[in-house]
């Protein structure tokens, strides 16, 4: 078996950690490939370990087909939009020699049907999924995993995906707001990813699943009033019935952010499904990620505020 992956294309945004390999693992340099669509404005730092980048059509087999030949791994960081494009290229990149394709799950865990029934993003997810089983262990042996992390915590904060809105510091908070989620920083998804890399003999034709925090609104509620100086902040009281509503007409309006508050409405949903960390093992240290403690969010939150402060998504 090989020693690692070490041609690896990317599609999708983590290449930050991706490049940070050259720290993490020196005596392991990665050969990073990008893959982006001919409509992408998308710019990419000049570094070392990127050797190519592939601009064309997603949809093209032919395209897919140039793009993976003498890939180790590809990992598939796609748009929630995209979710099914996969399919192609799963197919292709099994056909080409492909030894590893990381799926674009990276959120909720789509194999909680509770949980995940009511949401048509999550049924696109397991309908990916369904395929790479389909598709992987073939004659060139190609393998899939999934990373299941939770919540973007610094992104769906600075977005106001969960409820919170800096700008007027107020937080819409849904049934009791006491739900217990995951919550991973996205420098911890992405640390997790790259290691996949390193462990090419683990993982295969696994969901794994890691979370740097588990916590509720109301958790997040507390440590804002703590540390962010231009608290407090205003409760406003939903259900996430109200938060469903809102998403199906915003769908329904052409407006696919709507596909957002259902993903939140049934997140938030007291009594649906649970925080997967007291049911599923984490592979945390595994995979080199610390389980973070309460003192830890603190520090996360007050750098998410200082990011606000910044200027970010302002």
């Amino acid at each position: 078996m090989t020693e690692y992956f070490k041609n690896v294309l990317l599609i999708g945004h983590i290449l930050t950690a991706l490049l940070q390999t050259t720290i993490t693992h020196p005596s392991q340099p990665l050969a990073i490939s990008l893959l982006t669509r001919l409509t992408s404005t998308a710019k990419f730092p000049t570094h070392p370990s990127i050797v190519q980048i592939h601009k064309g059509d997603t949809k093209d087999p032919n395209f897919l087909a140039t793009a993976f030949t003498r890939q180790d791994i590809i990992i598939s960081a796609i748009s929630p939009y995209a979710l099914l494009d996969q399919k192609l290229m799963l197919t292709v990149a099994s056909k080409v020699g492909v030894n590893r394709f990381v799926v674009g799950e990276f959120g909720l865990d789509t194999r909680d049907e509770e949980l995940t029934n009511s949401v048509s993003v999550f049924r696109q997810n397991r309908e990916v999924l369904e395929h790479a089983v389909g598709v992987c262990g073939g004659p060139l042996g190609m393998e899939y995993t999934g990373v299941i992390c939770g919540a973007f915590l610094e992104m769906t904060l600075l977005d106001g995906e969960m409820g919170f809105e800096f700008g007027s510091r107020t937080v819409e908070v849904y049934d009791s707001g006491r739900k217990k989620i995951e919550v991973s920083r996205m420098g911890d998804v992405a640390r997790a990813t790259v290691e996949i890399c390193f462990q090419p003999g683990r993982w295969g034709g696994e969901l794994v699943y890691i979370s740097s925090f588990t916590v509720s609104q109301r958790d997040i509620i507390d440590v804002l009033n703590k540390v962010d100086k231009k608290g407090p902040w205003e409760v406003v009281e939903r259900t996430t019935g109200w938060l469903k509503e809102r998403g199906e007409r915003r769908v329904q309006g052409g407006d696919m952010m709507g596909l957002v508050d259902e993903i939140w409405a049934v997140a938030f949903s007291d009594g649906v499904g649970e925080a997967f960390s007291r049911k599923r093992r984490l592979v945390n240290e595994e995979l080199g990620i610390e389980r973070r403690g309460q003192g830890d969010f603190g520090g996360v939150i007050r750098g998410v505020v200082w990011e606000w402060e910044a200027g970010r998504r302002k």
